[in-house]
């Protein structure tokens, strides 16, 4: 599966959105670890972002790994292409 451009740049307005950041301050390699504000409270706010642009929840083995903005890209991007 192929992250690109437009899931990546998604992924970052999202993350920037569900942590009520600018959007310039979310690079594409940002990550849990990267992002003060991505704290505990912030993944739970990032995790309901990534199912309310999915539509639809996310597996648990998801929830456990999704820690970066290239984490939801993918994810972005498996949507786009039907989970392919």
């Amino acid at each position: 599966m192929t992250v690109n451009y437009d899931s990546v740049q998604a992924a970052c307005r999202l993350v920037a959105e569900a942590l009520n950041r600018p959007e310039g301050d979310i690079a594409p390699e940002a990550s849990i670890h990267t992002i003060p504000a991505w704290d505990s409270l912030g993944h739970v706010r990032v995790l309901l972002a990534i199912e309310s642009a999915i539509g639809r929840p996310l597996s648990s083995d998801a929830i456990a790994t999704v820690i970066s903005v290239a984490d939801i890209a993918a994810i972005l991007a498996a949507e786009a292409t039907g989970g392919q």
